[in-house]
């Protein structure tokens, strides 16, 4: 559903230090109503919602050649009348790991979304 997604900058720190064996799986989902594009200095969403993170299920994937696409699935359920115009994967210590923009969805209170989140390792 994404239109534009960025691994940030902070996203990078939390490979390296999973590598390394330290830090938490970046699998929270949160959402928002920013419409710019990600950039590689964002921290956070652009405009957060105000509900609460939700912890999605990883998984690992298959894009192009196996196991190389890291996977989160999550459901948000909107607390008020708003247009989502953006998600973000967080790790638990709310360090963000990519963000994305999309056309805005409008949600009346009770709506949910299940976002499926997806960061792409490079292919050869």
């Amino acid at each position: 559903m994404a239109t534009v997604v960025k691994v940030t900058a902070t996203g990078r720190k939390i490979i390296t230090d999973r590598i390394k064996g330290t830090g938490t799986e970046p699998k929270n989902i949160g959402w928002g109503t920013g419409d710019t594009p990600p950039v590689d200095g964002d921290t956070d969403l652009e405009t957060p919602s105000g509900e609460s993170k939700v912890a999605g299920t990883s998984s690992v994937v298959t894009t192009l050649t196996t196991d190389d696409t890291y996977r989160v699935v999550g459901t948000l359920t909107s607390a008020s009348a708003q247009t989502i115009a953006e998600a973000a994967l967080f790790n638990d210590a709310n360090a963000l790991f990519l963000r994305g923009s999309f056309a805005g969805i409008a949600l009346a209170i009770g709506d949910s979304i299940q976002f499926t989140c997806e960061a792409q390792g490079l292919a050869p």
